[in-house]
């Protein structure tokens, strides 16, 4: 129950200030916007970076909105609750699941790319020391009838990464075996010899070469794969535009904040390692990811990976799915446009 309170000279004094204060960090002309509450559903990853730094240095309440954030295992899961409309947000990892959503015209649409990598990234090809040492598997073109670790396994974002490495060898979709391994057990399961060979990210694949678990295969391949996005359900953008349009900027003014040397910002730090768990050590030493300050939609890793689980039939359909059944542009122009170059 609200209890109404009685305030005095000084009382009133500092609510006025606590008025201009919100006042002032809307946009010039405009009102501050209404407190909105938005529900966003994420896999704890460096990936989402910009989310976690719009929420911890206030982008996201100069914007109006205050997120409720709920973890999931995978975009797979959060899938069901975007299209019923109980989430607002997904903050997700692109799967064959989601194309397959998509394809049955599931009421969602991907609205922004959230990280790509770099020319230097940390996620690694990796195999089994004692068969690189003897020269049995040197280069991914061996890993034929391999088993290979993946997280998340078949048709995950893992097995799409591992595909366009493999591409590299002439190695396709039914040349291996498949295990799905989280990340973090990787390095045990080669050292072991549970498996063959492992598509490990960052900072578990620096981990396993450090401590001479493993030795890479396949490094830095591929730059300006973004695997990674923010979708909103068909709800939120239907019936909540203006709110749509203004958790996009937020986005975008973390993703400012972030750039170049501004990356490790004591307050951006905090952020990644409050929601992540990351260390320090891992955020100096691994290469970042790159996260474009305008939110652009990356479409040609959308498209790739489309048509790798459709060819290898991974997807529930064999007609390629239209980029514009996938995408919607307008809120990311939008954001873009109303904070400016």
């Amino acid at each position: 129950m609200r209890k109404n309170r009685r305030l005095g000279t000084g009382g009133w004094i500092a609510a006025l200030a606590a008025v201009v204060m919100v006042a002032s960090t809307a946009a010039p002309g405009a009102s501050a916007p209404l407190i909105e509450k938005v529900v966003v559903a994420h896999v704890p990853l460096i990936n989402f970076a910009t989310l976690y730094v719009a929420i911890e240095r206030g982008f996201m309440r100069e914007q109006g909105i205050e997120v409720d954030l709920q973890r999931v295992a995978s975009g797979t899961e959060a899938l069901v609750f975007l299209a019923q409309d109980r989430l607002d947000v997904g903050a997700i990892g692109l799967a064959a699941s989601i194309f397959n959503a998509f394809n049955r015209k599931l009421d969602l649409r991907i609205v922004a790319t959230t990280s790509s990598w770099g020319q230097r990234h940390g996620t690694r090809i990796l195999t089994r020391l004692d068969l690189f040492d003897a020269g049995e598997i040197r280069s991914v073109r061996e890993l034929r009838g391999r088993r290979v670790a993946v997280a998340g396994g078949e048709g995950s974002a893992g097995h799409y990464l591992f595909l366009i490495g493999a591409r590299r060898g002439g190695i396709g979709a039914r040349d291996f075996s498949l295990v799905n391994l989280p990340n973090p057990n990787h390095g045990a399961a080669l050292s072991q010899g549970r498996v063959d060979a492992s598509l490990t990210g960052s900072p578990f694949a620096s981990a396993a070469l450090t401590q001479f678990l493993a030795r890479p295969l396949l490094e830095n391949f591929a730059p300006g794969t973004s695997t990674t996005i923010f979708a909103f359900s068909g709800g939120f953008m239907k019936n909540r535009p203006e709110v749509a349009t203004r958790f996009l900027m937020a986005l975008i003014q973390a993703a400012r904040a972030m750039q170049g040397s501004k990356f490790l910002d004591p307050d951006n730090v905090a952020a990644y390692k409050k929601y992540t768990g990351v260390r320090d050590e891992v955020l100096q030493a691994e290469p970042p990811l790159l996260y474009y300050p305008d939110m652009r939609i990356v479409t040609t890793t959308i498209l790739d990976m489309e048509k790798t689980f459709r060819e290898a039939g991974l997807a529930d359909y064999s007609v390629a799915v239209p980029l514009e059944a996938m995408i919607e542009r307008r809120f990311q122009q939008e954001a873009v446009k109303r904070l400016g170059p």
